[in-house]
């Protein structure tokens, strides 16, 4: 009987092992849409849109991208929010919709921590200082020499109130000591805020690289640093801020979250595709072509990535007044 017993036991434990490879594989048995709070064009669009067409393959169903653009990303969040928690509804969320937004709007309505569910960090983008040309500046040291002379000359751009391109220029100014009016551009967002910078009329932005850099090669833009550990490889002369002796650390990941109570084997299973995609050759061009880091990370992650930026950035956005 003994024997027989455990005869038994190890067939239930191996049917149980053959049992659940094959639940996880009935996922997705229907395309998934990947949500993304910008417009189309936008560089978290060609993310989404590239990570999409590779995932399609591995998953053997369409992924498609719907844009939700608005409100810095509450609209694509509350959207994400209304379907089902079955994993078939990705919300591509940046550390602006996990991190800062619950200290920037009081009615947000939800609670990204408790509301979502991580399914991978993707990737990181640097950040870059740009100044217009007509400004006369070459270099950061000869920006903040000329905002401490004159504190009320200068003015920066940004995507709109608590973006990520303003709050890195906002801690650009509390870093270096200087003055610099925040003038938020509506609209397209970060292309026309980048127009408003080209032209003059608010002569400094920080911002991610992917849409600056044919500016700065046509000469339209200057770039005086970039955030990170290393320099560009697309723009070798500009020094990061650590070489400058300037503490700026922006994060700028980008995540897939779903709504909360997804299946597990659901989220299992996409993470594991995603991280192999960021293994292909075809992903690592294409990231490499967006300025963007693969980072390669477990569903917990994004709640420990949320978590940190959100203790680390509350203060700063509590400081400057700016919740809604």
């Amino acid at each position: 009987m003994t024997h027989r017993r455990l005869l038994l036991s190890a067939l239930a434990v191996a049917a149980s092992l053959l049992a659940a490879p094959a639940f996880a594989q009935g996922f997705p048995s229907k395309p998934i849409k990947v949500v993304v709070p910008q417009p189309a064009g936008s560089g978290p669009d060609t993310l989404a849109r590239t990570l999409a067409d590779v995932l399609a393959k591995s998953l053997g169903q369409s992924v498609v991208v719907e844009n939700r653009p608005g409100a810095n990303g509450t609209l694509a969040a509350a959207y994400t929010l209304s379907q089902p928690a079955d994993g078939y509804t990705l919300f591509l969320a940046g550390v602006s919709n996990m991190s800062w937004n619950p200290h920037l709007y009081k009615s947000l309505g939800h609670q990204p921590a408790r509301d979502f569910t991580g399914v991978a960090v993707i990737a990181n983008t640097p950040f870059v200082t740009v100044v217009a040309p007509g400004l006369g500046v070459k270099t950061l040291p000869e920006l903040v020499k000329m905002a401490k002379a004159d504190p009320k000359r200068l003015s920066f751009a940004s995507a709109g109130i608590g973006n990520s391109t303003h709050l890195a220029s906002e801690l650009l100014k509390s870093r270096t000591g200087i003055q610099m009016q925040h003038v938020p551009i509506s609209g397209a967002g970060g292309p026309n805020a980048l127009t408003s910078v080209m032209a003059g009329d608010t002569p400094v932005m920080t911002t991610v690289p992917v849409g600056v850099v044919p500016l700065v090669k046509s000469g339209k833009l200057v770039p005086l640093a970039v955030t990170g550990e290393r320099r560009l490889p697309q723009l070798p002369e500009v020094p990061t801020f650590k070489e400058l002796g300037i503490d700026m650390e922006v994060p700028g990941w980008y995540s897939l979250v779903t709504r909360a109570g997804a299946p597990g084997d659901a989220v299992a299973r996409l993470n594991a595709e995603i991280n192999k995609a960021l293994d292909t050759p075809e992903m690592k061009e294409r990231l490499a072509g967006q300025m963007l880091t693969a980072v390669k990370s477990t569903p917990a992650d994004v709640l420990k990535f949320t978590q940190r930026d959100s203790a680390a950035w509350g203060p700063i956005i509590d400081r400057l007044g700016i919740a809604q």
